[in-house]
Protein backbone atom coordinates (compact mmCIF):
# COMPACT_ATOMS: atom_id res chain seq x y z
CA UNK A 1 0.00 0.00 0.00
CA UNK A 2 1.32 3.43 -0.91
CA UNK A 3 0.45 6.41 1.28
CA UNK A 4 1.47 10.06 0.75
CA UNK A 5 3.78 12.10 2.94
CA UNK A 6 1.83 14.95 4.53
CA UNK A 7 4.68 17.32 5.35
CA UNK A 8 2.44 19.98 6.91
CA UNK A 9 0.53 17.97 9.48
CA UNK A 10 -0.71 20.75 11.77
CA UNK A 11 -4.45 21.23 11.35
CA UNK A 12 -4.23 24.89 12.36
CA UNK A 13 -1.64 25.60 9.67
CA UNK A 14 -3.49 23.60 7.05
CA UNK A 15 -6.56 25.77 7.65
CA UNK A 16 -4.50 28.97 7.44
CA UNK A 17 -2.94 27.77 4.20
CA UNK A 18 -6.36 26.95 2.77
CA UNK A 19 -7.54 30.43 3.68
CA UNK A 20 -4.64 31.83 1.64
CA UNK A 21 -5.57 29.65 -1.32
CA UNK A 22 -9.23 30.58 -1.09
CA UNK A 23 -8.72 34.31 -0.62
CA UNK A 24 -6.41 34.42 -3.65
CA UNK A 25 -7.91 31.76 -5.90
CA UNK A 26 -6.29 31.61 -9.36
CA UNK A 27 -3.55 34.03 -8.25
CA UNK A 28 -0.42 31.97 -7.61
CA UNK A 29 1.75 34.95 -6.72
CA UNK A 30 -0.68 36.20 -4.07
CA UNK A 31 -1.17 32.65 -2.75
CA UNK A 32 2.59 32.23 -2.47
CA UNK A 33 3.09 35.54 -0.64
CA UNK A 34 0.22 34.83 1.75
CA UNK A 35 1.49 31.35 2.59
CA UNK A 36 5.12 32.48 2.96
CA UNK A 37 3.95 35.12 5.46
CA UNK A 38 2.86 32.24 7.70
CA UNK A 39 6.40 30.82 7.75
CA UNK A 40 8.87 33.66 8.47
CA UNK A 41 12.42 33.18 7.20
CA UNK A 42 11.52 30.10 5.15
CA UNK A 43 12.14 29.83 1.41
CA UNK A 44 9.49 29.41 -1.27
CA UNK A 45 11.04 26.13 -2.37
CA UNK A 46 10.91 24.57 1.09
CA UNK A 47 7.50 25.95 2.12
CA UNK A 48 5.22 26.75 -0.81
CA UNK A 49 6.40 24.24 -3.39
CA UNK A 50 7.99 21.71 -1.06
CA UNK A 51 5.53 21.44 1.81
CA UNK A 52 2.22 23.29 1.60
CA UNK A 53 1.05 22.67 -1.96
CA UNK A 54 2.01 18.96 -1.94
CA UNK A 55 0.31 18.44 1.45
CA UNK A 56 -2.92 20.14 0.38
CA UNK A 57 -2.90 18.22 -2.89
CA UNK A 58 -2.34 14.83 -1.21
CA UNK A 59 -5.23 15.57 1.14
CA UNK A 60 -7.44 16.53 -1.80
CA UNK A 61 -8.04 20.08 -0.57
CA UNK A 62 -6.91 21.87 -3.74
CA UNK A 63 -7.40 21.44 -7.47
CA UNK A 64 -5.53 22.97 -10.38
CA UNK A 65 -1.92 23.78 -11.08
CA UNK A 66 0.26 26.85 -11.57
CA UNK A 67 -2.01 29.92 -11.85
CA UNK A 68 -5.21 27.87 -11.62
CA UNK A 69 -5.00 26.58 -8.03
CA UNK A 70 -8.15 26.81 -5.91
CA UNK A 71 -9.83 24.92 -3.08
CA UNK A 72 -11.72 21.71 -3.68
CA UNK A 73 -15.22 21.08 -2.37
CA UNK A 74 -13.83 19.39 0.75
CA UNK A 75 -11.48 22.31 1.36
CA UNK A 76 -14.35 24.79 1.03
CA UNK A 77 -16.48 22.66 3.36
CA UNK A 78 -13.83 22.80 6.08
CA UNK A 79 -13.48 26.57 5.81
CA UNK A 80 -17.25 27.01 5.89
CA UNK A 81 -17.55 24.91 9.04
CA UNK A 82 -14.71 26.86 10.68
CA UNK A 83 -16.90 29.95 10.52
CA UNK A 84 -19.58 28.14 12.55
CA UNK A 85 -17.44 27.69 15.67
CA UNK A 86 -15.18 24.97 17.06
CA UNK A 87 -17.88 22.39 17.76
CA UNK A 88 -19.18 22.47 14.21
CA UNK A 89 -15.68 22.64 12.75
CA UNK A 90 -14.57 19.59 14.73
CA UNK A 91 -17.62 17.63 13.55
CA UNK A 92 -16.88 18.34 9.90
CA UNK A 93 -13.14 17.87 10.43
CA UNK A 94 -13.66 14.36 11.76
CA UNK A 95 -16.02 13.43 8.94
CA UNK A 96 -13.60 14.63 6.27
CA UNK A 97 -10.47 13.07 7.78
CA UNK A 98 -12.23 9.78 8.53
CA UNK A 99 -13.00 9.60 4.84
CA UNK A 100 -9.41 10.47 3.85
CA UNK A 101 -8.15 7.78 6.23
CA UNK A 102 -10.58 5.26 4.79
CA UNK A 103 -9.60 6.04 1.21
CA UNK A 104 -5.84 6.59 1.49
CA UNK A 105 -4.37 5.40 4.80
CA UNK A 106 -6.70 2.89 6.47
CA UNK A 107 -5.00 3.48 9.84
CA UNK A 108 -8.20 3.62 11.92
CA UNK A 109 -9.33 0.19 10.79
CA UNK A 110 -5.85 -1.28 11.27
CA UNK A 111 -5.51 0.15 14.78
CA UNK A 112 -8.96 -1.13 15.74
CA UNK A 113 -8.09 -4.66 14.56
CA UNK A 114 -4.71 -4.69 16.32
CA UNK A 115 -6.22 -3.50 19.60
CA UNK A 116 -8.89 -6.21 19.41
CA UNK A 117 -6.13 -8.81 19.03
CA UNK A 118 -3.68 -7.46 21.60
CA UNK A 119 -5.83 -5.37 24.00
CA UNK A 120 -3.36 -2.51 23.71
CA UNK A 121 -1.09 -1.10 21.04
CA UNK A 122 2.19 0.76 21.22
CA UNK A 123 3.22 3.19 18.51
CA UNK A 124 6.40 1.18 17.93
CA UNK A 125 4.42 -2.00 17.34
CA UNK A 126 2.02 -0.21 15.00
CA UNK A 127 4.94 1.22 13.04
CA UNK A 128 6.49 -2.22 12.71
CA UNK A 129 3.23 -3.64 11.37
CA UNK A 130 2.55 -0.78 8.98
CA UNK A 131 6.16 -0.57 7.75
CA UNK A 132 5.70 -4.02 6.23
CA UNK A 133 2.54 -2.92 4.41
CA UNK A 134 3.53 0.53 3.18
CA UNK A 135 5.61 1.33 0.13
CA UNK A 136 7.99 4.29 0.28
CA UNK A 137 11.57 5.09 -0.83
CA UNK A 138 13.12 4.22 2.55
CA UNK A 139 12.38 2.98 6.05
CA UNK A 140 12.95 6.48 7.39
CA UNK A 141 10.35 7.93 5.01
CA UNK A 142 7.93 5.14 5.90
CA UNK A 143 8.20 6.00 9.58
CA UNK A 144 7.80 9.70 8.83
CA UNK A 145 4.60 9.05 6.86
CA UNK A 146 3.17 6.99 9.71
CA UNK A 147 4.04 9.49 12.44
CA UNK A 148 2.65 12.47 10.56
CA UNK A 149 -0.67 10.81 9.78
CA UNK A 150 -1.04 9.58 13.36
CA UNK A 151 -0.46 13.15 14.50
CA UNK A 152 -3.24 14.41 12.23
CA UNK A 153 -5.68 11.78 13.47
CA UNK A 154 -4.79 12.71 17.05
CA UNK A 155 -5.46 16.39 16.39
CA UNK A 156 -8.85 15.48 14.93
CA UNK A 157 -9.64 13.71 18.18
CA UNK A 158 -9.90 10.33 16.49
CA UNK A 159 -6.86 8.83 18.22
CA UNK A 160 -5.52 9.09 21.75
CA UNK A 161 -1.89 8.74 22.81
CA UNK A 162 -0.74 8.03 26.34
CA UNK A 163 3.00 7.68 26.62
CA UNK A 164 3.86 5.17 23.88
CA UNK A 165 0.41 3.61 23.69
CA UNK A 166 -2.05 4.63 21.01
CA UNK A 167 -5.73 3.90 20.91
CA UNK A 168 -8.81 4.89 19.05
CA UNK A 169 -10.88 7.50 20.81
CA UNK A 170 -13.82 5.12 20.79
CA UNK A 171 -16.32 7.68 22.04
CA UNK A 172 -15.40 10.27 19.42
CA UNK A 173 -14.87 7.79 16.59
CA UNK A 174 -18.19 6.06 17.10
CA UNK A 175 -19.95 9.37 17.63
CA UNK A 176 -18.28 10.68 14.50
CA UNK A 177 -19.13 7.56 12.55
CA UNK A 178 -22.74 7.73 13.71
CA UNK A 179 -22.89 11.42 12.83
CA UNK A 180 -21.11 10.78 9.54
CA UNK A 181 -23.56 8.03 8.73
CA UNK A 182 -26.40 10.40 9.49
CA UNK A 183 -24.75 13.19 7.53
CA UNK A 184 -23.57 11.08 4.64
CA UNK A 185 -26.31 8.49 4.34
CA UNK A 186 -27.97 10.34 1.54
CA UNK A 187 -29.03 7.05 -0.08
CA UNK A 188 -32.11 7.33 2.11
CA UNK A 189 -32.55 10.88 0.85
CA UNK A 190 -31.66 10.41 -2.80
CA UNK A 191 -34.52 12.65 -3.89
CA UNK A 192 -33.10 15.47 -1.74
CA UNK A 193 -29.66 15.01 -3.29
CA UNK A 194 -31.26 15.03 -6.73
CA UNK A 195 -33.07 18.27 -5.91
CA UNK A 196 -29.84 20.00 -4.85
CA UNK A 197 -28.00 18.52 -7.82
CA UNK A 198 -30.55 19.92 -10.26
CA UNK A 199 -30.56 23.28 -8.50
CA UNK A 200 -26.77 23.43 -8.68
CA UNK A 201 -26.74 22.39 -12.30
CA UNK A 202 -29.37 24.98 -13.20
CA UNK A 203 -27.36 27.73 -11.48
CA UNK A 204 -24.03 26.79 -13.04
CA UNK A 205 -25.27 25.87 -16.51
CA UNK A 206 -26.69 29.34 -17.10
CA UNK A 207 -23.10 30.51 -17.56
CA UNK A 208 -21.71 27.48 -19.37
CA UNK A 209 -24.10 26.72 -22.23
CA UNK A 210 -25.42 23.67 -20.41
CA UNK A 211 -22.11 21.87 -19.84
CA UNK A 212 -20.91 21.96 -16.23
CA UNK A 213 -17.59 20.85 -14.76
CA UNK A 214 -18.26 18.13 -12.18
CA UNK A 215 -15.61 19.69 -9.89
CA UNK A 216 -17.69 22.90 -9.81
CA UNK A 217 -20.93 20.99 -9.33
CA UNK A 218 -19.49 19.04 -6.39
CA UNK A 219 -18.51 22.28 -4.69
CA UNK A 220 -21.86 23.98 -5.28
CA UNK A 221 -23.95 21.03 -4.06
CA UNK A 222 -21.67 20.31 -1.08
CA UNK A 223 -21.80 23.90 0.17
CA UNK A 224 -25.52 24.31 -0.51
CA UNK A 225 -26.38 21.20 1.48
CA UNK A 226 -24.16 22.24 4.34
CA UNK A 227 -25.39 25.83 4.48
CA UNK A 228 -29.07 24.94 4.18
CA UNK A 229 -29.25 21.57 5.97
CA UNK A 230 -25.97 21.37 7.95
CA UNK A 231 -25.40 18.01 6.28
CA UNK A 232 -21.83 16.99 5.52
CA UNK A 233 -21.74 15.68 1.95
CA UNK A 234 -18.09 15.05 1.10
CA UNK A 235 -16.75 14.74 -2.43
CA UNK A 236 -16.58 10.94 -2.32
CA UNK A 237 -20.16 10.73 -1.11
CA UNK A 238 -21.28 13.12 -3.84
CA UNK A 239 -19.76 10.79 -6.42
CA UNK A 240 -21.33 7.73 -4.82
CA UNK A 241 -24.77 9.33 -4.94
CA UNK A 242 -24.35 10.57 -8.49
CA UNK A 243 -23.56 6.99 -9.52
CA UNK A 244 -26.81 5.88 -7.88
CA UNK A 245 -28.94 8.22 -9.98
CA UNK A 246 -30.39 6.75 -13.17
CA UNK A 247 -28.87 8.52 -16.16
CA UNK A 248 -32.06 8.20 -18.21
CA UNK A 249 -35.60 8.71 -16.90
CA UNK A 250 -38.91 9.94 -18.30
CA UNK A 251 -38.00 13.40 -16.99
CA UNK A 252 -34.42 13.85 -18.09
CA UNK A 253 -31.17 12.49 -19.46
CA UNK A 254 -27.90 13.04 -17.61
CA UNK A 255 -24.95 13.05 -19.99
CA UNK A 256 -21.29 12.80 -19.00
CA UNK A 257 -18.34 14.20 -20.91
CA UNK A 258 -14.84 12.72 -21.07
CA UNK A 259 -11.78 14.86 -20.22
CA UNK A 260 -9.49 16.10 -22.96
CA UNK A 261 -6.39 14.96 -21.05
CA UNK A 262 -5.09 14.06 -17.61
CA UNK A 263 -7.03 16.03 -15.00
CA UNK A 264 -7.75 15.96 -11.26
CA UNK A 265 -10.78 14.72 -9.37
CA UNK A 266 -12.47 13.18 -12.36
CA UNK A 267 -15.79 11.43 -11.83
CA UNK A 268 -15.61 7.66 -12.28
CA UNK A 269 -18.68 5.92 -13.68
CA UNK A 270 -18.69 2.28 -14.78
CA UNK A 271 -14.93 2.23 -15.14
CA UNK A 272 -14.75 5.39 -17.27
CA UNK A 273 -13.48 8.84 -16.30
CA UNK A 274 -15.59 11.96 -16.86
CA UNK A 275 -15.05 15.67 -16.41
CA UNK A 276 -18.35 17.33 -17.33
CA UNK A 277 -22.07 16.82 -16.90
CA UNK A 278 -25.11 18.09 -18.79
CA UNK A 279 -28.80 17.46 -18.23
CA UNK A 280 -31.56 17.47 -20.83
CA UNK A 281 -35.03 17.92 -19.32
CA UNK A 282 -38.05 16.57 -21.17
CA UNK A 283 -41.05 17.64 -19.11
CA UNK A 284 -42.07 21.24 -18.62
CA UNK A 285 -41.87 22.12 -14.96
CA UNK A 286 -39.39 19.41 -14.00
CA UNK A 287 -37.88 20.50 -10.70
CA UNK A 288 -34.30 21.50 -11.37
CA UNK A 289 -33.88 24.97 -9.99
Amino acid sequence: MKVPLIKENRIEMLIKNMNCIDEHAFDREAQRECILSLYPNKSEKSVFRGMVIPSLRHLGFIVGYSDLIRLSANGKLLLDSKQQGNKEFNRVLRDVFLEIDRDKFKFIGEIKNLILKNNKLTQDHFMQIMSKKLKSPSQKQTEERIKKWLKILEQCGLLKKKKDNISINIHLVYRSLEQAEKDLNWQAKLSLFKKFLFEGYSFLSDKTAGIVDIVDLREHVTLSLYRKKKGVLTESRFDELLRLLPMVTDDCVISLGHPMGAEEKLFVYRGEYYRTLSITFFKEGTEHG
